[in-house]
């Protein structure tokens, strides 16, 4: 009898676990767009209206968004810098402020969302006026001074813990209205993945699917992207070398950050995005499609026809996932809000200030329109704000990719200052380290003999990323016009 003896290092596969546990939770928070209150009320009136046919498009609007994503992450890695500040330090201050009006409102549209889900949430569970509701929402500015605290990475985990928790509860569900529903044909749901020229005919068609890429892509989030991850810069080389160089990370720092982030921004990205998105969508389609109360139902609207429909258990399950997806989504918009303040402005004032004050500048209009409108207006809101997000995007989307493909931006030392006063020699990257390495940058087509001699290493995209991001970027532009046109005309 053969006995192969075998031993295991167990101390490196906790580390190995270790490792890939500190890096789950960049990609979470960027995930919350693509299952915030805006998705669902984009993808219950697209499937309401055109049944499974909007699958194709949550889809594409998700690996949209991955693309970018990766891109904002890799620019916020690589050189330890945010989107805002970089338009700022390379732009006329015209360019600058022109795109900073535009963040700014793309915020205000994003937190529309979230205020009238979660005050909605508020009126079916526990009886709170929509209007009082909207009031209470500024709560969330306080709950995030609490738990998130970006000069420790303590804090920042705290943060990212509860956004995920939000974030996995809002997936359950959803999965678990799926499971209340019976699909009759299962093979048109399969249909919908597949595009269908005719509807693109259609301004009605094309004003919802816009309103899915904005509520996926939303430019905020690659604000966020090229953000979350610059407590970790500083951790890895406080951890290495004592000490940090504001905005200047060592190759150490960029090489532990990067290597996961990508990997885990992806499986958020794709898996929160497509199953919350077409979840919704294959709900509503089952359920709505051609009914014409649910075209123009608002999301207590909604909630009512699910208790109509199906049961009083699905509606609330509903109320529970839009309270959870309002305030993981809230929570994240909020914490953004300084980031675009300090990048474009270099505003010190205190972190509360701008979070109320950009958290009034959304809840003011919610106000307005809910007194004076009522719910059918503040749904009606709901639905543009998403669309003004998808039409805001390539102003953001331009510069992303202007940066990541600018050789002399995305460049980074291979002999740091760091190790300089330390005396300490740093690993260089080799071409194929890693896969993401080489699809993500033009390392690949850089001779090893170049690479030696070079005194950075360079991580701009690569040629194909380029075509793909600008195609990409084009794409949406011209959806945007396309329904521009149709609509006026």
């Amino acid at each position: 009898m053969l006995t192969v003896n075998r031993t295991y290092n167990f101390a490196l596969y906790k580390k190995y676990i270790s490792d890939i546990i500190n890096l789950i939770g960049p990609g979470v928070i960027v995930s919350v767009a693509q299952i915030d209150n805006g998705n669902i009320a984009a993808s219950t009136t697209s499937g309401a209206l055109f049944e499974y046919n909007p699958l194709f498009i949550v889809v594409l609007s998700n690996v949209f968004a991955l693309i970018f994503q990766m891109l904002s992450c890799k620019l916020g890695v690589v050189t330890g810098k945010d989107l805002c500040r970089l338009c700022k330090e390379k732009f006329h201050p015209k360019i600058a402020n022109l795109i900073f009006v535009l963040i700014e409102l793309s915020i205000i549209s994003g937190d529309l969302s979230q205020l009238i889900g979660s005050a909605v949430a508020m009126n079916i569970l526990f009886k709170i006026p929509t209007n009082i509701g909207l009031v209470l929402t500024i709560i969330d500015c306080f709950l995030v001074l609490i738990f998130y605290n970006n000069n420790s990475l303590k804090g920042v985990r705290i943060f990212e813990v509860l956004v995920t928790i939000l974030v996995i509860a809002t997936m359950g569900l959803f999965g678990i209205e799926l499971l209340q529903i019976q699909i009759s044909d299962k093979m048109q749901v399969l249909k919908g993945l597949i595009p269908h020229v005719s509807d693109y005919k259609n301004s009605s068609f094309l004003y919802s699917q816009a309103s899915i890429i904005g509520s996926n892509v939303m430019p905020i989030n690659l604000i966020i992207g090229s953000y979350v991850n610059q407590v970790r810069l500083r951790n890895f080389d406080v951890l290495k070398f004592g000490k940090y160089i504001p905005n200047k990370p060592t190759l150490h720092a960029v090489k532990k950050t990067l290597k996961g982030s990508l990997v885990e921004l992806s499986i958020a990205l794709l898996v929160a995005g497509i199953f919350v998105n077409g979840a919704i969508v294959i709900l509503s389609g089952t359920l709505f499609y051609n009914n014409p109360e649910a075209v123009d139902a608002d999301l207590k609207g909604i909630y009512l026809m699910l208790c109509d429909l199906v049961s009083d258990f699905a509606g609330t399950i509903f109320a529970v996932a839009i309270l959870f997806a309002g305030q993981s989504a809230s929570w994240v918009g909020v914490a953004a809000s300084e980031i675009v303040l300090l990048g474009f402005l270099d505003l010190t004032v205190d972190p509360w200030v701008s979070k109320v004050f950009t958290r009034l500048l959304a809840l003011i209009p919610c106000l307005i329109v809910g007194v004076f409108f009522g719910d059918k207006g503040i749904n009606t809101v709901l639905n543009f704000s998403q669309v003004l997000l998808s039409l805001i995007l390539p102003f953001v989307a331009i510069p992303l990719i202007m940066f990541t493909s600018d050789r002399e931006i995305m460049k980074v030392d291979k002999l740091h200052e760091l190790e300089v006063e330390q005396g300490q020699e740093q690993e260089i990257v080799s071409p194929d380290e890693s896969e993401n390495t080489r699809l993500l940058n033009r390392e690949d087509n850089v001779s090893d003999e170049e690479s030696s001699n070079s005194e950075e290493i360079y991580f701009e995209n690569s040629n194909w990323l380029n075509v793909v991001s600008w195609s990409v970027c084009i794409l949406i532009t011209c959806l945007n016009t396309f329904m521009i046109v149709t609509m006026l005309f």
